[in-house]
């Protein structure tokens, strides 16, 4: 019994809940604010530890230098910071310097970005000081008033339809028809947004490499200072595309590089989605926009912006044969009837919420059809080709054939010594 006992007193620890394993937590001073991408402005933060700020060139970019806690989570092997439990700016005269040269010293200023077609459209704008706070007054004012107008156009609408069912039911009474104008529809909403204002420091730099520190009362803070690398992404803008399978709709397949090529069966149909893209290297983007990610020097990396401008294709499946115009279509995917799985891709109907808008491309079924081209007309940032590969069947007796070929080459030589052999022991 004793011994029963003591298992279980040894046990007893084993079976009480682990506790979690709470991070150590430091006090730290790191850089926060929105960065230019290239097409729009992204939030990022840089650990105190990273001695690099990188940038792109071409707009501005807001920064701003924050006092919080931050710990390393070594499941994702990453540093977080818990700016709700504690954050204090950390405000001064930000000094920039090149080569030892005094490039720009900048005082803090609030600011906000402009997006005048919503966020997903980019073309995103920073205002600062006066401007800015105009620009986020005028458009609450704005907001305000859009929201009045739809809500007297709803209440309208009710009425309207309100009106309908009580001349309905007069109708089934033997009441004579009455017309009832409807009312103006509701007010679309505007995608325009400017968000709220903020304070930061506004770095507008040619590429270069930079030092930059925060000076309080004539010294410069040690925890602030940062090396500062701007590069320059003029004409990076590309057309790239996603394949669309016939039977694997919600999987498509990326070519981005121009040396890619597509693979179809004949007689198949794949469908192309063009977009404008960028093309980075990654040591160029991810530190802006990911300061913390793992990047590899000299690998290509393609940031898709918005879809490509292009209504139509080119496309050609033999050497001399004429090239067929293909335009944008509008796509409606059904999942076929029965006990088969798959899927049918069809023309959306007037009225349908298309599933896919992209270039429908069918591939000859003749036997002799190896290759094609699908391409856009005109050149440079809006051009787009792709080489095509048409695969043909197997054929049964080379494929018979070409598996038998490493048993023939065991079986080979065998039979040849054995004949060898058979022939010397006869004479």
């Amino acid at each position: 019994m004793w011994r029963t006992l003591a298992v279980l007193l040894l046990c007893l620890p084993a079976a009480t809940p682990a506790r979690a394993i709470e991070p150590e937590r430091k006090n730290a001073v790191i850089v926060t604010g929105r960065v230019w991408d290239g097409f729009g402005f992204k939030d990022m933060f840089l650990p105190s530890r990273s001695p690099t700020l990188h940038l792109l060139s071409g707009e501005d970019s807001a920064i701003s230098f924050v006092e919080t806690q931050e710990y390393y989570w070594p499941l994702s092997r990453q540093v977080y910071v818990d700016l709700e439990k504690k954050r204090q700016d950390v405000h001064g005269v930000l000094r920039i310097t090149q080569n030892g040269t005094i490039v720009a010293e900048l005082e803090p200023s609030p600011y906000v970005i402009v997006y005048p077609d919503g966020v997903l459209n980019g073309s995103g704008q920073l205002l600062w000081g006066v401007d800015a706070n105009e620009a986020h007054s005028a458009y609450q004012r704005e907001e305000r008033t859009a929201a009045r107008r739809y809500v007297a156009a709803a209440v309208q609408q009710r009425a309207y339809e309100r009106k309908l069912l009580e001349a309905g039911a007069a109708r089934l009474n033997g009441a004579p028809v009455e017309i009832i104008e409807p009312p103006d529809p509701l007010p679309k909403p505007s995608l325009r947004l400017v968000t709220e204002p903020a304070t930061a420091y506004r770095l507008a730099l040619s590429a270069g490499q930079y030092e930059m520190a925060l000076i309080v009362s004539g010294k410069p803070v040690s925890d602030t200072r940062r090396r500062l690398d701007v590069v320059d992404i003029a004409g990076r803008r590309v057309t790239v595309a996603e394949v669309v399978p016939e039977e694997r709709w919600t999987r498509p397949i990326a070519t981005n590089g121009e040396h890619m090529r597509i693979f179809a069966r004949p007689g198949s149909t794949f469908y192309l989605m063009l977009s404008q893209a960028d093309r980075f290297d990654e040591s160029e983007y991810l530190p802006v926009v990911s300061p913390q990610q793992d990047v590899v020097a000299g690998r290509s990396l393609w940031v898709r912006r918005m879809p490509s401008p292009v209504d139509s294709l080119a496309v050609r499946f033999s050497q001399n044969g004429d090239a067929q115009t293909v335009p944008l279509a509008r796509l409606k995917v059904t999942q076929t009837e029965g006990s088969g799985f798959g899927y049918q891709v069809r023309a959306a109907k007037t009225g349908e919420t298309e599933d896919l808008t992209a270039f429908a491309v069918s591939v000859p079924a003749g036997a002799g059809v190896l290759q094609g081209v699908v391409r856009s007309g005109g050149e440079g940032i809006g051009a787009f080709r792709r080489d095509v590969v048409v695969v043909q069947p197997r054929s049964d007796g080379l494929a018979l054939g070409l598996a038998l070929l490493p048993l023939l080459g065991w079986l080979g030589p065998k039979i040849i010594r054995r004949t060898a052999a058979s022939a010397v022991a006869d004479s």
